[in-house]
This record gives C-alpha cells, structure tokens and sequence, in this order.
C-alpha cells in the first residue's frame, strides 16, 4: 500500500533500468538486499573451499533455479552442487547452469537418496518455515552431511510476542493464514525466533556458529539499492540485530 502511493507520487525513487546484480543476475538494483543472502552462503562455501583445498560437495534443498553455483563461481570457487526442489522447469534451470544432480522431489518424503555422509556442506535456505516438522528434514540432513560439515540455514524470524501473535491470533481473523490453508499452498506453517532455531538446530546435532540478518529495510527496486554503502549499512545491521530484522542466515557446524 505505502510502496503503491510512493510509486505514484514520487516515482524517482524507484529504478526502472536493470543491471547485473552483484556481477551475477540481471536485477533493477545494483546491490539488491533479497539477494544479499546468496552473496553471504558463497563467502562461507568459499571459506570451506579454502580450508579443504579441493571442490566442496554441497546439497542444495529447495535449490530452485540454481542461482548459488553463479555466486561461487563469483568467488572462484570448486563446488559440486547437488539440488532437490519441487518444480521440474527450477531442475532444469539449475542443470543448465551446472548442477550436478537436481532431483524432483517433495523433501518431506524421506530418506533423501544419497548415502550417508554424502555432503561437506549442505544449504537449506527459505525451506523450514514451509515445513509443519522442520526437526525431520534436519535429522536427514545430519545424515547425509559428513562430521563437522556445514549447514547454511535461512528462514524469517521475529520476536517472540509477534510470533505468538502470528501464530495464534491472526489464523483466528484471516482463514488464508490458518494453518491447514497454508499446508495446502506450501505458505508458513512455522515460525521462529533466532534463540528458537538454535535450539532446534543444535537438537539435530548443528551447532550455531554465525548469524546473520539478511537486511534492515528492502523493496523491490529501491533506488537506494543500487549503492554499495547502503548495502553494507544493512550488513553491518545484520551482524548487530540477528534476531530482529525479518530474515536470518545461520552458519552451523555438525557435532556429533
């Protein structure tokens, strides 16, 4: 509504040019900040590139269109990219691009179809919030990841009373935000607070190293956007307020 009102009264304020986004992707932003995740998961892929001196084995869960292998070859990184998602046009999309395997597959369906400490680092980005038990793919992931693997996760995450509230209230009022709806059109059936998800991670064995807020204010071709100072005041926000500002990115190390 206030995005609405500011197109029509201030249009300046909203680019309508394109531009390779990071180096990597065509976007109406130079630095778009929904995309600042993917800049953030390739430093960490690179690191353990570094630290293990050869490819890096990743599985990629709800891999969409496969847009993380642009952003490690960014970084000139090795990485053998392994995809499960649910729409086959996002598989094909990422084989194209240079996936190793992309399967079509409803990860609620278990066990994965990879042997047993399979994967250096696995990424689950955006997934666990779709999931009514999100403890059950994380076991399969302690599974499938070798010891001390890494394990990139991302999802929304409040403060408790607005959770609650989202949780409880607003399912009362709006029949599309009730829990049953929202399994059917794979919406938000979970919902956590940073001190919640690392519980729960380090429930499944993954203990919480990093993590990061994705950004502090964004909209889709914000004209602010497009300089490099901005994004890197919402990082450094992301690194003070984690567990404040809408989306999270968690690095974690299996323990067992």
């Amino acid at each position: 509504m206030v995005k609405k009102l500011l197109e029509k009264s201030c249009p300046f304020i909203f680019s309508n040019r394109t531009y390779l986004a990071y180096g990597v992707e065509e976007s109406p932003n130079k630095y778009p900040l929904n995309k600042a995740r993917y800049v953030l998961m390739a430093s960490y892929i690179h690191k353990e590139y570094l630290n293990k001196q050869r490819p890096v084995r990743v599985l990629d869960v709800g891999c969409h269109e496969g847009m993380m292998i642009l952003y490690c070859r960014k970084n000139n990184t090795e990485v053998e990219f392994y995809g499960m998602d649910i729409l086959q046009e996002r598989l094909d999309k990422a084989l194209e691009k240079g996936y190793r395997s992309a399967l079509l597959r409803d990860i609620r369906n278990r066990p994965f179809p990879y042997e047993g400490d399979f994967f250096d680092l696995a990424i689950c980005s955006h997934v666990l919030e779709h999931l009514e038990h999100p403890g059950e793919i994380l076991e399969e992931l302690n599974r499938v990841m070798k010891k001390d693997g890494i394990l990139l996760v991302g999802v929304p995450v409040g403060l408790l009373p607005f959770i609650l509230w989202r949780k409880y209230i607003t399912p009362l009022h709006d029949r599309r935000r009730k829990p049953q709806e929202c399994s059917k059109r794979l919406g938000h059936v979970s919902f956590f607070t940073l001190p919640g998800l690392k519980k729960l991670l380090k429930s499944h064995g993954f203990i919480t190293e990093v993590a990061r807020a994705d950004f502090l204010i964004r909209s889709r071709r914000f004209f602010l956007e497009n300089y490099k100072w901005w994004f890197d005041f919402n990082q450094w926000c992301g690194r003070l307020f984690p567990g404040v500002l809408g989306h999270v990115t968690v690095k974690s190390r299996l323990q067992r």
